[in-house]
């Protein structure tokens, strides 16, 4: 069953597509209107529960979609598309982002799925992302709150920002795959800064293959791997759209999930790339 099968007039009234959200959240889902968004009188839980949502202090936002292991009430397993975790996903954004803090005294901000994908796939579109009305609630509070940050970093920091959809795969135990529609959910990042904000040492990835980690793509003009050059969640918040900021999505071998080394490696990532390519934000 689609999501608009069934649904309830609360949930017609908030058809909204993502970009949508983008525009429009941070100017007006603030106190009780934010709560009033997330609590229709048909949801039989409390959607705020199932994701982590934590503010920044840098022009960076962490985005963790699979990682989550909580059932969402009411709501059967889903039936069709993938449903297995990102083991450790989470593990490695949040050793990342307090090594960040340690080192510079600044933290990305960070928006984790908490609800398992077993029940709703927060990086689908919002149609092929659940198949029960009733989990509506959990992946339009990860989205809002992803929106919202994405919208507060574009107007705090106007030199640039970007968004790092985190994730796991098992065909590499360990290769960290970049997905970024071959260039295109970095449109503004490769338009004032070229291919090597992307690609090579001096990009995202670059320290990950200085740290003794294989990456994907390695040479220049070289296309993403079909399998791992992003999801919705780039698509929809990234360059792409004039709402959107830079993203990047990184798929991280089994073996670099739980190891400090790949945390470390992705700490030094994040703080060469916010200095070279967002130090004129504010």
């Amino acid at each position: 069953m689609r999501a608009s099968d069934g649904e309830t007039a609360y949930f017609r009234s908030y058809r909204g597509t993502i970009p949508d959200m983008l525009v429009n959240c941070f100017h007006t889902l603030t106190g009780f209107a934010f709560l009033l968004l997330l609590a229709g009188s048909a949801q039989a839980y409390d959607a705020e529960n199932l994701v982590v949502a934590r503010q920044g202090s840098m022009p960076v936002i962490f985005a963790v979609p699979h990682d989550g292991v909580d059932p969402v009430p009411g709501v059967p397993p889903r039936s069709q598309g993938t449903t297995v975790r990102d083991l450790n996903s989470r593990v490695l954004a949040e050793r990342a982002a307090d090594l960040i803090e340690k080192r510079t005294g600044k933290r990305p901000y960070l928006v984790v799925a908490k609800f398992s994908r077993k029940f709703v796939d927060a990086n689908r579109a919002e149609h092929e992302a659940l198949e029960s009305p009733e989990a509506l609630p959990a992946y339009r509070a990860y989205h809002v709150h992803l929106a919202a940050f994405i919208a507060e970093v574009r107007q705090r920091y106007p030199g640039g920002a970007l968004l790092i959809d985190v994730h796991g795969q098992a065909s590499d135990a360990g290769t960290v795959f970049r997905g970024t529609r071959n260039g295109w959910t970095v449109k503004s990042l490769v338009a004032r800064h070229g291919e090597a904000a992307i690609l090579g040492e001096a990009s995202l990835i670059g320290p990950f293959q200085a740290a003794g980690w294989q990456v994907h793509p390695t040479e220049p003009g070289a296309k993403e791997h079909t399998k791992y050059n992003g999801g919705n969640t780039v698509f929809a918040y990234g360059s792409n759209n004039p709402q959107g900021i830079d993203a990047i999505q990184l798929e991280f071998g089994k073996s670099m999930r739980d190891d400090p080394r790949a945390a470390e490696a992705f700490a030094d990532a994040v703080i060469s790339f916010e200095r070279k390519y967002l130090s004129d934000s504010k």
